[in-house]
């Protein structure tokens, strides 16, 4: 009885995994001339954290440095990466399965962003994306849309049996058509409008204020990050999640502010003593550099 349970164990033992390791990217030195420093550091970690949630496993430039003695490493690293055979030995010392090439050129417009993949079996282009006329409080965001762009076409390339297979939609059931009859007509008669109709308005105007706020500490935190002296990375990361956060909660508080105030407009537009009111408010909304306004422009009834 132990024979057919010892063969199963030896069959199982000897079955292939049924998952494929991720496929693993080389981050190579940025194309980036003329560029400051710390904006072309804080881009290269910035993709590296992007390629990170993507499920990928990466290498940086200066992990492969460190990997090599320094007579490979002069040869490796400073290749010219135009060339397919720079960009296949790049990938192979780093045992990687892609090369991505980050691209940060500047013009008076501001910056054009872009990101490239080239395969390291033949060094040819797997997918690239470019973003032009990007500010300098934009690269993040052009950054992440790039990677976002070209990691799927990698996959594509480098594993196509992994994407998941295409499910054609059953055909629609067709159903006998009913006539089509107009909504009855209701007539809605106003009234006078409630004694807590001013509530929401002042609840939205203290939403907006702190809106204000945290709008204002999300560019304290960008002026501090593009300032030419920093130089700590570890700093940068902190002020670039703390900007990041006041921007996020700056958006909600405005747009939860903006519906208290509108509320209360709407209550107040839609009291009244007589059907034939005639009503001419609409509200308004505005963003400045530094805050947003909310408003009501017309004749209460």
């Amino acid at each position: 009885m132990f024979l057919p349970l010892l063969a199963t164990l030896v069959v199982l033992g000897q079955a292939p995994a049924s998952s494929e390791a991720p496929l693993s990217v080389l981050i190579a030195p940025p194309e980036a001339a003329g560029v400051p420093s710390h904006i072309v550091s804080f881009a290269q970690e910035h993709v590296y954290e992007q390629l990170k949630t993507e499920g990928l496993q990466v290498v940086r430039a200066s992990e492969l440095s460190q990997r090599m003695p320094p007579a490979q490493r002069k040869e490796v690293l400073g290749c010219n990466r135009l060339e397919a055979s720079c960009r296949i030995t790049l990938g192979e010392a780093a045992q990687a399965d892609a090369v991505l090439i980050a691209e940060l050129v500047q013009f008076l417009s501001g910056y054009r962003v872009g990101l490239k993949i080239y395969a390291t079996r033949d060094g040819e282009l797997l997918a690239e994306h470019y973003v032009p006329g990007v500010r300098e409080d934009q690269l993040l965001d052009a950054l992440t849309q790039a990677s976002e762009r070209v990691v799927p076409r990698m996959r594509q390339a480098l594993r196509p049996s992994a994407q998941a297979p295409v499910v054609e939609a059953p055909p629609p059931q067709t159903t006998p058509v009913q006539p089509v009859r107009p909504p009855p007509t209701v007539t809605t008669r106003r009234s006078n409008a409630p004694g807590w109709a001013w509530m929401p308005a002042a609840g939205g105007a203290v939403l907006l204020g702190v809106g204000t706020y945290f709008y204002l500490d999300a560019g304290k935190s960008y002026r501090e990050l593009t300032d030419p002296e920093l130089m700590d990375p570890q700093k940068g990361l902190a002020l670039k999640d703390s900007g990041k956060l006041s921007q996020n909660l700056s958006r909600a508080s405005f747009a939860l502010g903006a519906a208290g105030v509108v509320t209360t407009g709407l209550v107040y537009l839609l009291s009244g003593t007589k059907e034939d009111d005639a009503v001419q408010v609409r509200p308004t909304a505005s963003m400045g550099p530094q805050g947003g306004m909310v408003g009501l422009v017309g004749t209460l009834p």
